[in-house]
């Protein structure tokens, strides 16, 4: 009785505030969020890619890159690439925790990642890329924690913890050319709390958006050293060298 109530309701507000697509504006049905059916569709989605860092390529391989310098993360899983419109749906949900982009990307990303994973093979812990105390106070919400939100409540077997790592140092040591020393300086920005509650333990990590994966190296090696036994990354985009390359140009 409450559900078929509480689904009146939401019909009723889809009836006297209709809702477009943020994208071609068509309108949507009550189950939708941002995007209509077409759009979904039509999004930018990685198929394949290196089997460790998800870049697109033109075969499922191992990169490059990734061949020459292994990251220390297990695999990044990367539901879109990092171009129109997804780069317009990041930008919101960057800029407004209540943005509907969020929860629809996300039930679109938990999806698939249910039917890729056995039960048994699912990361056991969820955490979202902390952000540094300072910027949670100036934006006022750190927007992988509500990407990592929706996950957990729509996946099997996987429990989110806000509580584990946290970001020590705001910034990046862009400056610094060396990889090593780059890497050092990035992974004393993270800490970890409750480490016996992680020991062992099989972790994701998640972000909105991934470019270089220098911040999640960095997190992988504190929660590493902390005693979890994997650490993956998921991201809603991935850039790809071809994209990152020409915004450094521009």
């Amino acid at each position: 009785m409450i559900t078929s109530k509480m689904d009146f309701a939401v019909k009723l507000l889809h009836i006297l505030f209709p809702r477009s697509c943020s994208l071609c504006r068509e309108a949507l049905n009550p189950k939708q969020q941002a995007f209509c059916t077409n759009c979904i569709y039509d999004l930018p989605y990685i198929s394949r890619c290196c089997l460790r860092c998800s870049e697109p390529l033109l075969t499922s391989d191992i990169c490059p890159e990734c061949q020459e310098h292994p990251p220390n993360y297990r695999q990044c899983i990367s539901l879109c690439d990092y171009s129109y419109p997804i780069s317009l749906a990041i930008n919101k949900i960057k800029k407004n925790p209540y943005a509907p982009e969020t929860k629809q990307l996300s039930l679109i990303f938990a999806e698939y990642l249910n039917n890729r994973f056995e039960i048994s093979n699912m990361p056991q812990i969820i955490l979202p890329m902390p952000a540094h105390p300072m910027k949670i106070l100036t934006i006022g919400f750190n927007q992988s924690y509500l990407i990592a939100h929706f996950l957990s409540i729509n996946l099997k077997n996987t429990l989110l913890r806000n509580d584990i790592i946290f970001r020590k140092k705001l910034g990046k040591p862009h400056r610094i050319k060396s990889r090593q020393q780059r890497m050092k300086i990035l992974a004393s920005s993270f800490g970890v709390k409750k480490q016996s509650e992680i020991r062992g333990k099989s972790l994701v990590l998640v972000d909105d958006v991934v470019t270089t994966g220098s911040t999640a190296k960095a997190a992988t090696v504190s929660l590493l050293e902390a005693g979890a036994k994997s650490v993956d990354l998921w991201c809603i985009a991935k850039t790809s060298w071809h994209n990152y390359s020409s915004s450094i140009k521009m």
